[in-house]
């Protein structure tokens, strides 16, 4: 979103050329001190998975009310930020103080700063990105070490033409660009068509993925009427993203815009059950044309708008649905009372792996326990045999009272006298064992649950997984299903 118009010859029909859902592996996740993508979700530093609900705040264009517009964002229940900032090029320049105060404000009420360079939008010169490239480099100290509370959005809207494969060459240039100079935070990426043409993302998110050495990049898609019309655009928006395996956040959405309606309900609530975050644009300040997106009459939040009230109150607003990130000292992702899913294998494998298997792991739809999807892997059973599904990764535990699996065997193979399964941690330098007990599964779900309460160095958990074992007269192939693992 800008203050000035966006282009109107951008065309509707170019919405229906989607891209096909294929399922990617997703690749392993290195970034080890802050934010990081696995599979299509978000975790933060303490390997908790991180979904977004947050505002955008215009700082650029009204400098002097950000002391007063983030603790106010904050009341509201967001756990995001997403912060605009200028390199010069268009808008008047954010020295690197001034980025260091905005980072430390958001820091003092809990909220993730995304920040963002706006003077990219609509532009297709690959000058522009350079430009934007070349500021965050030059701030960065300023960034270095926060890579736990701040993400970094590229640039704005960059690529305002509907053309994928331009788009791509341009990210692909500038991500290796940034992670040479030092910056491992992750990386948002805008789709292309001022941000509201998803199909880029869909054709060629997995290209541009891959250029960035550290596979820490996430995309964003802005849901205006293009993007956002209706509930089958948002859907098959939000899926062509996150059944490639790829993270994706809604970094921009309305109610409406300038071309026509946007569909904020469909926005909400299906990012609520894909676990995508989204920011609500914006707080205040968009100008007469478009006073409909403030989300507030005063800078300090008291007097909210209908908008407001919607993304602040609503069904699936900030109140109901934003979870502060651990980071903080609180849960974040999604959340079942008071656990908090660590992997729902929704689309991807999340890195897990298979080991003593014949097949797998897969993200499969045969069973789930929630959402549509489980991880599967097929084994060949045998006398007393073992068989692991397992992510080797160090996360961090700390605080937690139990961790819980749900897993399930299929029902053919010679189970014999039963297959049984334990869920267990590796901590520690020595990557010490502790498992909840074996316990018998069946072929239609079995929960299990490890007590944290008396497992040390849950500060550096190096590997969670389940390990299956056979009967002495199990025989044959059969496959093993894990769904659900949740953390309280």
């Amino acid at each position: 979103m800008f203050i000035l118009r966006k282009s109107t010859t951008i065309f509707l029909a170019v919405l229906l050329l989607l891209s096909s859902s294929l399922f990617f592996s997703p690749p392993e996740a290195k970034a080890a001190n802050g934010f990081y993508v696995s599979g299509n979700k978000l975790f933060d530093s303490t390997g908790t998975p991180f979904v977004m609900r947050g505002i955008n705040h215009g700082h650029s264009w009204f400098k002097n009310d950000s002391a007063t517009a983030i603790p106010a964002i904050a009341a509201t229940g967001a756990n995001t930020v997403r912060i605009v900032l200028s390199d010069g090029s268009q808008y008047t320049k954010d020295d690197i103080n001034t980025v260091r105060n905005l980072i430390s404000l958001a820091e003092q009420n809990d909220l993730i700063a995304v920040l963002e360079v706006h003077d990219t939008t609509g532009k297709d010169d690959t000058a522009s990105l350079n430009s934007a490239v070349d500021y965050w480099i030059s701030i960065k100290d300023a960034l270095i070490g926060k890579e736990d509370k701040v993400i970094i959005n590229i640039a704005n809207e960059w690529y305002g033409t509907w053309n994928g494969a331009n788009w791509a060459n341009g990210y692909k240039q500038a991500i290796p660009k940034l992670r040479n100079a030092g910056l491992t935070h992750t990386l948002i990426v805008d789709s292309a068509g001022w941000g509201q043409y998803p199909a880029s993302i869909h054709n060629y998110g997995q290209d541009v993925f891959n250029a960035d050495p550290l596979k820490n990049t996430m995309f964003s898609i802005h849901m205006y009427e293009y993007a956002g019309g209706n509930a089958s655009q948002v859907k098959s928006n939000i899926d062509g993203v996150i059944n490639q395996g790829l993270a994706l956040i809604i970094g921009e959405f309305g109610h409406k815009h300038t071309d026509g309606d946007v569909d904020e309900a469909t926005i909400m609530s299906y990012s609520q059950q894909k676990g995508v975050g989204w920011l609500a644009w914006s707080w205040k300040g968009n100008g007469s044309q478009w006073s409909y997106l403030d989300l507030t009459n005063d800078w300090a939040g008291t007097s909210l708008t209908p908008w407001g009230q919607t993304i602040v109150n609503g069904a699936n607003g900030l109140k109901a649905t934003s979870v502060p990130s651990a980071v903080f000292g609180g849960g974040s992702g999604g959340t079942d009372g008071t656990a908090t899913t660590l992997y729902d294998f929704e689309g991807s494998t999340q890195n897990w792996s298979a080991l003593n298997g014949l097949g797998g792991p897969w993200s499969v739809s045969d069973w789930a326990t929630s959402g549509s999807h489980s991880l599967k892997a097929d084994v060949q059973l045998g006398n007393v045999s073992q068989h692991y599904l397992s992510i080797t990764r160090n996360q961090n535990l700390s605080g937690k009272s139990a961790l819980k699996a749900s897993v399930k065997h299929a029902n053919w193979g010679t189970i014999g006298n039963g297959l049984s399964a334990k869920l267990y941690v590796k901590t520690g330098s020595s990557w010490t064992w502790y498992d909840s007990g074996s316990v018998q599964i069946n072929s239609s779900g079995t929960t299990l649950t490890l007590n944290l309460a008396s497992v040390p160095n849950l500060s550096n958990v190096q590997e969670i997984g389940v390990q299956f074992t056979g009967s002495s007269n199990s025989s044959g192939q059969t496959a093993l299903y894990v769904d659900k693992v949740t953390i309280q």
